[in-house]
């Protein structure tokens, strides 16, 4: 009997390629849903193969802003080396919570980042006009900040499957560079929590390879796509609805992985 998960699975991931890929992110906040609720997959394998995922999108995106001029290496590998650190301690921790519990704390996490969402989407809303601020070099004791932010973002990373981006995104601020460059830089970041977050469910045996191949073969088709439609979109009317539509996917999926 034919599976028809050798089709599904391709299509989700091309849909959640080219929704990331408009919208931005990894894509980490909706596979491990996907991939738990519709695809019954345990949320210890989910995590892993949403990790190995959202590499190609994250390694493109990366490569893009580069080009740009858009990424701060020095400082991206300072954040990044801490989540390499945070990413193995939270696949650790995510393999010790049995898979009944992670399902749930995965559910409530998604709504409780419903309260940054909001703020951040009421904020762009009141400053449109966003000030430039120039890029500092990292002394002593902001390296050791900025390690930590990073040391936070891979703990979401490997414990929930996301991509990290939050606390990367709020270190990368917080040290003063501009809007552009946090974006770009935070992208390079996720990179080393996503390899990091695959070598390590390797050795914990939670990588499903044949999943990861078929979610991400759709993923990377979606991810190439997107940047192209999104250039058919009145960036006014973008604005409107990107928060609204990232909220609400967050609140659906918390509130299933939370109640099933």
């Amino acid at each position: 009997m034919f599976d028809f998960n050798l089709i599904l699975i391709p299509l989700f991931g091309f849909l959640i390629g080219l929704f990331v890929s408009t919208l931005g992110g990894g894509g980490g906040g909706l596979y491990v849903p996907v991939l738990t609720l519709i695809f019954g997959v345990t949320p210890q394998v989910a995590v892993a193969t949403s990790l190995a995922s959202v590499l190609p999108t994250t390694a493109a995106g990366a490569l893009s802003h580069y080009r740009e001029g858009n990424v701060d290496i020095r400082t991206g590998l300072i954040l990044g080396i801490g989540g390499i650190v945070g990413t193995v301690i939270g696949a650790y921790i995510a393999n010790m919570i049995p898979p009944l519990l992670l399902k749930k704390i995965l559910g409530a996490f998604m709504l409780i980042m419903l309260i940054p969402t909001l703020r951040s989407m009421l904020k762009r809303r009141k400053n449109k006009n966003e000030v430039k601020k120039e890029s500092s070099k990292l002394t002593g004791p902001k390296k050791i900040i900025a390690s930590l932010f990073g040391v936070a973002g891979g703990i979401l990373a490997g414990v929930f499957g996301l991509s990290g981006t939050p606390p990367v995104t709020a270190g990368l601020y917080s040290l003063g560079l501009p809007a552009m460059m946090v974006v770009g830089t935070t992208i390079f970041v996720l990179i080393f929590n996503s390899v990091t977050g695959i070598g390590t469910y390797l050795l914990l045996g939670r990588l499903d390879i044949p999943l990861v191949l078929l979610l991400g073969c759709g993923s990377v088709v979606g991810a190439f796509l997107g940047p192209k439609l999104l250039k058919k979109i009145n960036p006014k009317n973008f604005e409107k609805i990107y928060g609204p539509l990232t909220m609400g996917i967050m609140l659906i999926s918390g509130a299933a992985l939370l109640l099933t």
